[in-house]
């Protein structure tokens, strides 16, 4: 899914056999943005900004702007769908440039960035009141910095545990029964190693990785009482990530594990190299259009955890940029775009969630039968209410420092450069550097 201007017109469609209109129109497109144009004159324009969600998601966005245009006279709503790597960087320069969208769909993970710059419209708690839209707190608290909230919760997503019945069969282990949480699941990664040979498990530990989450998980915080320094290099945060080192180097994970991001964690198990992966429900809809076979090998287990029993959640949100000319018109396009209704009917579409909880009396969360959708559906939204940020690094503006230099640690230690202790103690005082 690429980037590229979309008008709210139902003729324009994203197909191969109109390729040449498309073509047609985004030329018109440069040349109407080189030459005056009273096209909007006599409206309240606003550009909403998506990220990677044409052309799949057309017809419903077509639908989205049409009701909120008509409930709104002389608002007209300009969409535009860009890359999702590059729609932080996209918006932080058109902020820069003081050509940024009146409402942006951001993760909640770059949300800290743009507070830091002042680019995001706070949101007063009284709008929300009087659309009468409740959200998640959890999912609610990705969006408030400094008791402000500058973005709402759109779409979730939780963890699930997506295995191979097949091959973890083969290996002589009960699919009815497998580990529950993240230290069980180690042993299985190593035992299953030790029988075939293979990978039992993939999940990023160098790279986008997992272990913070995993560390919040098993009680380890990431940061002191005061959120001003690291802490993960604690006794038990060292006994922990060494387990996982260990792993590593004893062969139980692929090579991928500290060099691929999160994104690449599809193939492996598309491929049939890995027997298991941790990732959101969504990734079933892949599985089932890339890899019939492996589809129908598999089955779905509630997230793993550790010993608090606290899961992750994954929020994607809507927000107002500070350069907007139309803070209500925003504001109430965010809201309007984050209610309940709308969000249930985006939820339809494929196997993300609501963060409004009214949404989930929807028969849609409810789905019987033994379907692997269905399952998911259900895990999911059992899951769901209680789930949490567990990556609380995401908090801070230079987030993608701290990441990247937890991610050299685990990486150094996975290649036998330093000792577990030497790399976290490392990544802590590079963490403190960069707090303070």
């Amino acid at each position: 899914m690429h980037g590229y201007w979309i008008y709210n017109h139902r003729d324009i469609k994203h197909s191969a056999s109109i390729r040449p209109i498309r073509v047609i129109g985004v030329l018109l497109l440069l040349f109407i943005s080189c030459a005056p144009s009273d096209r909007y004159n006599d409206y309240t324009q606003i550009e909403f900004w998506t990220l990677q969600l044409s052309p799949t998601f057309n017809e419903y966005f077509y639908n989205l702007i049409d009701e909120f245009e008509s409930i709104h006279p002389g608002v007209k709503v300009r969409w535009v769908d860009v890359p999702y790597d590059l729609g932080m960087q996209r918006f932080l320069t058109g902020f820069a440039s003081g050509r940024a969208p009146d409402v942006i769909n951001l993760s909640s993970d770059f949300l800290a960035k743009a507070v830091a710059v002042d680019a995001l419209l706070p949101i007063p708690s009284e709008r929300i009141a009087s659309a009468g839209i409740e959200y998640f707190p959890a999912s609610l608290e990705t969006g408030i910095f400094n008791n402000t909230i500058y973005a709402l919760p759109w779409y979730l997503n939780t963890y699930v545990t997506i295995y191979n019945t097949r091959m973890l069969a083969d290996a002589g282990f009960d699919t009815d029964n497998l580990p529950e949480t993240f230290g069980g699941y180690l042993d299985l990664a190593r035992e299953y190693y030790r029988r075939t040979g293979r990978h039992a498990f993939f999940l990023t530990i160098g790279k986008d990785s997992f272990l913070p989450m995993i560390l919040e998980s098993e009680g380890v915080s990431l940061f002191d009482e005061s959120g001003t320094r690291a802490a993960f290099n604690s006794p038990r945060g060292v006994e922990i990530a060494d387990q996982w080192v260990q792993a590593f180097r004893e062969g139980a994970f692929p090579r991928e594990a500290i060099s691929s991001r999160a994104t690449a964690i599809a193939q492996p198990y598309q491929s049939g190299l890995v027997a298991s992966v941790f990732t959101g429900p969504v990734f079933l809809r892949h599985i089932r259009d890339n890899a019939p076979t492996i589809y129908a090998e598999t089955d779905v287990a509630p997230p793993l955890t550790g010993e608090t029993g606290r899961h992750e959640l994954a929020v994607m949100s809507i927000a107002v940029s500070s350069q907007t000319k139309h803070p209500d018109i925003a504001t109430d396009f965010a809201l309007f775009v984050t209610n309940a209704h709308n969000q249930t009917e985006f939820a339809r579409q494929t196997l993300i969630f609501p963060s409004t909880p009214e949404s989930l009396h929807d028969p849609h969360f409810h789905p019987e039968g033994d379907a692997l959708d269905a399952r998911a559906i259900r895990i999911a939204v059992e899951s769901l209410p209680e789930a949490e940020r567990l990556r609380t690094y995401f908090n801070h503006p230079m987030y993608d420092r701290l990441q990247d230099v937890f991610d050299e640690a685990i990486q150094r230690a996975c290649l036998g450069r330093m000792s577990t202790q030497e790399a976290l103690d490392w990544a802590v005082g590079e963490w403190d550097r960069i707090l303070n």
